[in-house]
Formats: structure tokens, sequence, C-alpha cells
């Protein structure tokens, strides 16, 4: 198995991030109508037919920050240590960390008559969950950010989690069902990139001068190849197969209050018959060998209580489908977008209220938001918005960020340690071709002319709900 899995799961500290770019949320962006498929793009009588983020990426730097295992290992057995825990946490907490980078999106105006878009998009997303107990999780990590007291201070034993990383491969189609109601859906292919699963059922560890007992019970799952080597092969496409699904509407009131609802990534990936599931149930003491290769060997005898029981199966997880609903309303320059998620497997949601303030081309947007964790975040987002330009540069946290930036630039310690926690996201597409005019001014006109009694695709697909005409 690959050497130090156990190790690198268990003591990994992830970020409190949920990178869902709400201020990008009803800005008719190219990355708007990715995340939200019945959203617009193009505009009539100024944008041109095709849009790409052309290979830059839609970057989100709030990424997995990883302990430092080795120094995690040192502490411990230089100071001593004993915790316990048998069952359920006594007092759960839990760290999350969603990542979405779009490496390619193209998008382009198909019909004029139902304002329809059709694209497609290549993502790689990772989701990591890590629950502790905010009791007894304790002791390992350096704690220099004293003054962040939520932020978990993860030990090697008394952690559960999970982390899935996989490439999404979407089409996307929206048009207008009604001239208020609008309709959109993502169809998406995925190849799992990695996926690491640990349960610990029963935990404790007691260090002396030269022992350390071990009791411990736990269950895994990993994806990984049995030599532990992670090669650039592993990361290519289509080795981890599986589906997911997006749907969204959008309706505009006589009054201009604006709503959207969308279903996403409702999917799953099948891991392949190269992976391993796996458990262990152990009571023994183990030598602890002093001086420079302490932790090393520590690491090695944790490593092979993982290997003692392993089977080697095809096993099928969910990717994170969740819900979200908006509602707003343009006041001259402000416009307030009030936003709710809610994840569909698990408890966590959040809500956000988005401020945007317009002059021209440019906008400025401030996001507080509260989520089912207790975390309060401030979000900022600046962008530069033409019908065939885009650009944005924002963070979801801008406090955290600004001291981790901080602790970075000072080579505070607690970087090597895990306890840094920030993000940046950044993003940029154009618009290239014809510009896709209104009939009334067009000199051409993608989809006109091509029939006056066509139908709409949602429209054929509703129409057996309808009474035929006799």
């Amino acid at each position: 198995m690959r050497r130090h899995f156990l190790i690198f799961l268990i003591v990994v500290s992830s970020l409190h991030s949920y990178s869902q770019q709400y201020a990008l949320f009803n800005t008719k962006t190219l990355f708007d109508s990715f995340e939200n498929p019945a959203q617009k793009s193009f505009v009539l009588d100024s944008s041109r037919q095709f849009a790409s983020n052309f290979l830059i990426p839609y970057m989100d730097l709030s990424s997995l920050s990883r302990g430092s295992s080795n120094e995690a290992i040192r502490n411990l057995i230089n100071k001593g240590y004993t915790q316990n825990r048998v069952g359920a946490f006594q007092n759960p907490n839990t760290v999350r960390e969603n990542v979405n980078v779009y490496l390619l999106s193209i998008k382009l105006f198909k019909y004029h008559k139902y304002h329809s878009e059709m694209g497609f998009s290549w993502q790689i997303k990772s989701e990591t969950q890590i629950d502790y107990d905010e009791d007894i999780s304790k002791g390992l990590f350096y704690d220099t950010f004293e003054q962040f007291t939520t932020i978990p201070r993860i030990n090697i034993f008394n952690n559960n989690g999970k982390l899935q990383a996989y490439h999404q491969f979407s089409f996307t189609y929206r048009e207008n069902y009604t001239k208020r109601w609008a309709l959109g859906a993502k169809v998406s292919l995925l190849s799992g990139l990695g996926y690491t699963e640990f349960y610990a059922d029963r935990s404790s560890v007691t260090l002396a001068a030269n022992t350390m007992d071990i009791d411990m019970a736990a269950k895994y799952r990993i994806s990984y190849p049995e030599n532990g080597e992670f090669k650039l092969k592993n990361t290519l496409p289509f080795k981890n197969l599986g589906a997911a699904i997006t749907v969204g509407t959008t309706y505009t009131s006589k009054s201009g209050v604006f709503f959207m609802a969308n279903i996403k990534d409702l999917g799953f990936i099948r891991w392949g018959k190269n992976s391993y599931t796996g458990f262990f149930d152990v009571t023994e003491q183990a030598p602890v060998i002093m001086g420079p290769d302490s932790e090393k060997h520590l690491q090695r005898e944790l490593n092979l209580m993982a290997t003692q029981n392993i089977e080697k199966k095809a096993f099928v997880t969910p990717i994170n489908g969740k819900a979200d609903f908006l509602i707003s309303k343009t006041f001259g320059p402000f416009t307030p977008n009030l936003i709710v998620t809610k994840n569909i497997f698990n408890k966590y949601g959040e809500a956000a209220l988005v401020n945007t303030l317009k002059s021209g081309t440019f906008s400025f947007s401030a996001v507080p938001s509260y989520n089912t964790d207790k975390n309060f975040r401030l979000g900022i987002q600046g962008m530069i918005q033409t019908p065939n330009f885009e650009m944005f540069l924002g963070t979801n946290d801008i406090i955290q960020t600004y001291y981790a930036g901080k602790d970075i630039i000072n080579k505070n310690e607690a970087v090597e340690t895990g306890y840094n926690r920030g993000s940046v996201y950044l993003g940029m597409a154009f618009k290239i071709g014809y510009i896709v005019e209104h009939p009334m001014n067009m000199s051409w006109m993608p989809g006109v002319g091509d029939g006056k009694d066509r139908q709409s695709f949602f429209g054929r697909i509703f129409s057996i709900f309808k009474k035929k005409k006799q």
C-alpha cells in the first residue's frame, strides 16, 4: 500500500473553505452560466457568438492544506502524549474543503427565438471532510494561531475523514421556456483521480520512554494502486468513471424580482478494481526508537497496522450534490442577492448575502456568509465586465486570507503544521465571432429562418403532457 497513506490521511488539516463563489452568482458571466445552467451568458446586439476562457483556468486557490506529519510525530515522541476515544465523538466538529477549477470552458449562442445557449467544460474538483472531537483532538500541532479558536488542532488518532478528487467533463444547454421563465441542464462524465476514506471506531495511544501502547480499530477505503506509486498516468481521465447531472431554472417577476434554483451534481463515481478496502483491530505495544529516525519508525509501525487486512475490489461513492436558491432585485447601481445552499448527502448548509455595487464596467461585491458549522466569513470580489470580456478577482474569507498570507511572508512555523487558512480565486473569459443581433437589427443571426414553427427543446419535452389538438 502507499507509504505513509494512513499518516497523510489523518494528519491532514483542511481549510474552513467551501468554495462556492457566491459573488459570481447572477452575474451572467461564463462561470455563472456553467455553475447555474439556466443563466444567460450572451447579450443580444452586443455579445459575440462564442465565449471561452481559452485555457486560462478559473483558478480557485482555497485548496487543501496538509499538516507536516514528521513534525507532528516528532512532537509526539519528544513530549509524550496520551489520548483516547471509543465510539462516537462527544463534541463533534468538522472541517471541509471544496475546490473547483475550470480548465476549459466553451459556450456558443445557438438559437435566437428561445435564447438557446450550449456549452462544454472541463473541470477538476476535490472534496474533503474531516470530523474530529473538539475536546480530544488536540496537542500535536504548534498552536500559534491562538486568536482563531475555531481552527481544529488535529491529532493522528481521533479523526474520521475522506477526500475525493475527480475530472468533470460537461455539456450544458439552456433556453427560455417563456419570456420570464428559463430552464437549463448540465450533464457530466466523471473520471476519478483519487479517493481516501478513514473511520476510527476506537483510538488510544500512550507513549512512555521507549514504548508505545496502541489500542485502535478502524476501517478505510482507498483508490491508490498497491505499490503506492501515484504516477502521472494515474491522473489522466477515464480511469474511474461516473456520471452526474445538474438542473436549474430562473424566473423574473413583473416587479423585477429575480429567482434562481438549482439541483447540482447529483452523481457518483465507480472506483476501479485496483482499489482497496481494509480494516484493522489492534491492541499491542510497539517499541519507540529514540533519535533522528524516531518519527520514521513510528510512521512505519502505524502503516503496518493499516495493511494487515485488505481486500482488492471496486466501490462506488457519491459526489457532493447540493441544492441552491437565490432571490435578487436591482436598485439602480446596487444589487443584493440572498443565496441559500444545502448539501444533499450531509447536513452542511450556508447562507450568503451578496451586496454588489456597479459603476460602468466595474463592480465590487461584499459577501458576508454563515454556515451550519457555525463559521462566519466575509468575502470580497472585484470584477470588470463588458459584453465580450470579463475578469474577476476575489476571496471567500478576507480576514483569514490576510493572516495566512502574513504568516507565510513571516515564515511562521504554523504554516509547516497545517494551520493556514485562506481563499483566493480569479478568472478571465472572452467572446469572439459574429455579434448575436436581434432580428430587428439583424445583419446575420444564427438560428433565424430555420422554421417559423420550430419548438424549443424543453417545449418538445413538456409537450408530452399537453392535450393534443383534434
